[in-house]
């Protein structure tokens, strides 16, 4: 009978030690020691093992998350080191632990697109175009004004040259007056004129410009206005309204703002470039915050020792009475015999002998992560909450004493309690405003009411992503020793020891706590957002396109320069592909013995190492005295390699450059200006004969060209 109860209960304890499988306490303590690759190796076969059990799915669940967070941590240090197919690799292990992060997935589809050398698509600006626009070629035109001449003839030149009806103002006053406006489009042009003549323009319908004085009354009559509405999705709009307004207010103009709390969104009303300002802003100030991930380790020991022991008495001390005779404390003097021992009582206290020793030892673990958002407190608590009685004392009827008590209850947490504030720095670091407390019970004190001891720690420390910092040392140390004895006795040698008690008590609790932030999200930054944003001029008299200031090309003055009659090329050939050579003006009509300039301008989407134009007229009319360069040859730097041929028996010449090596020319701008000398009545057209130009690449560009058709009177 024996040995069968003996060998149930060794079954039992068999079945107890087998109830957590081994690869599950493999994984757990490579769960502890942070190797979570091993640890999800171990977990998996442990649910193999048990597929039902919820406790190992839960293991497994939190090492992969932590996993995935290792892994995407050393994948930043990796692309923040070059080492992209190393990122990858890790990208690769975090996505396979965790595939429904999307977050990483984004980053590492970025980091593909930067290794493929794909650039990522630079955000659409928003363009404030106005509702009606000048329907007008982009073509620079030239049209030089260096003598003074009447200012509405200046209009009215600009307006047949793109064929454009223009509408004075009643205000409107002439006066002489002398510009160059070569090389710019006809917006940049009336817009440059109205500018240097206290002037502006608006645009009544797609051939149609009104120009007025520059006055206040004017502007705010004819002032383009906008709406639109932003929707805010990071910042609340109430917070953003005022220092919006201060952004982007004017003198001459106050924008009026508005918002809606109920879908978040605030609504302005503004001129165009202000309200181009205002969306800069907000795509500047609308940004997500970023989220840390903490983990956390909590380790409490406590250890408590107690040992009681010697001769304890109930009493310490010894009683004497008389008794004989005594009634209810009253004694009768008839009776009284104080020589007899029998009349007599002593009270001698009772004795224990205690031989008593306990060592208790305790430990609490936690391992919570916690996320939180950037500038947001995140508070982690453990423990128990401990009634506290709280009496106050009111009336027991209307008007009466307060007399009557009432017990009301306050719970009060024992136990961890933490909280962290995390701010997220752009150089993958973090600072955690810590806040510690730990408390405990320590006893009862009056009325029986629980003592709880306290012990804070509030530290600001500044961790990269990924490191972990270990706070130690909050040590809670008590000794406690009373000895009880009789005086004189207790402190003899050996003798008071065996007529004394002592009772000694020891308790020893530390708190270890490790902190280690992840960055899963970081506040999104681009080069946009360290760019300055320029503010529009106040006070500078323009045109309607928010101020611009136009593209201005110098031109080499002469002294013979009169108001020229524009005579408008064949509008079909401004379309004629990307590449293009263009000879502006397309026509006009001077007299003999003048000077005529010819512009030739390149416009192409090719990057062109070098490019040979042969150019055509006629010797008998023309005369071709120089070759003035221009902006395009500029750039080739101080010295650049240029071929500049002329020949007026023939009435051919010939120009050419080569850019410097690893330069380019890409773009539009100003080849060469040919100057003219007018010899005889007569036509001559200036044209293209031939185009040679090859790319950066060593391969053939083809372009088409445009003549320009000069008229000798």
């Amino acid at each position: 009978m024996r040995k069968a109860i003996l060998l149930v209960t060794c079954a039992a304890m068999l079945w107890g030690c087998t109830t957590l499988s081994k690869n599950y306490k493999l994984g757990y303590a490579e769960s502890m020691n942070r190797n979570w690759d091993q640890a999800i190796e171990y977990l998996e076969k442990a649910i193999e093992d048990d597929p039902s059990n919820s406790h190992y799915r839960i293991a497994l669940l939190r090492a992969q998350v932590s996993a995935a967070s290792l892994h995407m941590s050393a994948a930043r240090r990796l692309a923040a080191d070059g080492k992209v197919e190393e990122a990858l690799a890790e990208y690769d292990l975090a996505l396979h632990y965790d595939p429904d992060n999307r977050l990483i997935l984004n980053e590492a589809q970025r980091l593909l697109k930067k290794q493929a050398l794909v650039d990522e698509p630079p955000p659409v600006e928003m363009l404030y175009d106005p509702p009606v626009k000048l329907a007008v070629s982009d073509q620079p035109i030239t049209l030089s004004f260096r003598r003074d001449v009447s200012l509405k003839s200046i209009f009215q030149a600009l307006a047949r040259y793109s064929e454009v009806n223009i509408i004075f103002d009643d205000g409107f006053r002439d006066k002489p007056f002398s510009i160059d406006l070569t090389d710019m489009s006809f917006e940049q042009a009336l817009d440059r004129l109205c500018m240097s003549s206290k002037h502006f323009f608006r645009v009544v319908d797609s051939r149609t410009v009104l120009v007025l004085v520059d006055q206040p009354q004017n502007r705010m009559k004819y002032e383009q206005m906008a709406i639109k509405t932003f929707y805010l999705t990071n910042i609340d709009a109430q917070e953003v309204q005022q220092p919006l307004m201060q952004m982007i207010r004017a003198q001459q103009s106050i924008p009026q703002i508005s918002h809606n709390k109920a879908i978040n969104s605030i609504t302005i009303r503004t001129t165009p470039d202000r309200l181009k300002l205002a969306e800069q802003i907000i795509r500047l100030w609308d940004k997500p915050k970023g989220e840390v991930l903490v983990e956390l380790e909590i380790m409490e020991v406590s250890r408590q020792k107690l040992r009681e022991l010697g001769l304890e008495l109930d009493n310490y001390g010894v009683g004497f009475a008389y008794t004989q005779g005594v009634s209810e404390g009253w004694l009768g003097l008839g009776d009284l015999d104080l020589g007899n021992a029998d009349n007599y009582s002593v009270a001698l206290p009772s004795a224990f002998v205690r031989f008593l020793e306990t060592d208790v030892e305790s430990k609490f673990l936690a391992k919570p992560q916690l996320r939180g958002v950037h500038g947001e407190k995140i508070e982690y608590m453990v423990g128990d909450e401990v009634p506290i009685p709280n009496s106050t004392f009111q009336a027991f009827a209307g008007g009466g004493i307060s007399s009557t008590p009432v017990v009301n209850y306050d719970y009060k947490n024992v136990g961890i309690e933490i909280t962290i504030t995390p701010t997220i720095h752009s150089a993958d670091e973090v600072t955690l405003e810590l806040d510690v407390k730990v408390k405990a019970l320590a006893g009862s004190g009056f009325a029986d009411l629980p003592i709880i001891t306290s012990r804070q720690v509030k530290n600001i420390m500044r961790m990269r992503d990924g490191e972990t910092n270990l706070l130690a040392g909050m040590l809670k140390d008590v000794e406690r020793t009373t000895l009880k004895g009789i005086p004189g006795i207790k402190h003899i040698p050996i003798i008071g020891a065996l007529f004394s008690y002592t009772d000694q008590e020891v308790q020893q609790t530390d708190v270890i706590l490790t902190i280690t932030p992840h960055i899963l999200r970081s506040i999104p930054l681009g080069a946009e957002d360290y760019r300055p944003l320029w503010l529009p001029l106040e006070g500078i008299s323009g045109g309607g396109a928010g101020n611009r200031l136009p593209r201005v090309r110098g031109m080499v003055p002469t002294e013979d320069d009169e108001m020229m009659d524009v005579i408008r090329g064949d509008p079909g050939e401004q379309a004629e592909g990307r590449n293009r050579i263009t000879l502006s003006p397309p026509g006009f009509e001077t007299s003999a013995g003048r000077e005529a300039r010819v512009n030739v301008s390149l416009s192409t989407s090719e990057e062109l190492q070098n490019m040979t134009l042969n150019m055509t007229f006629d010797p008998q009319v023309l005369k071709l005295k120089a070759i003035v360069r221009g902006n395009v040859l500029a750039r080739l730097g101080d010295n650049p390699s240029v071929l500049e041929s002329i020949d007026n028996a023939s009435g051919t010449c010939i120009v050419g450059f080569t850019a410097p090596q690893n330069q380019s020319v890409r773009g539009s701008g100003n080849i060469v200006t040919l100057v003219f000398e007018t010899l005889a009545p007569g036509e001559s057209v200036v044209a293209v004969s031939s185009v040679s130009a090859n790319s950066a690449r060593n391969r053939p560009v083809t372009f088409n060209s445009s003549t320009s058709n000069i008229r000798i009177r």
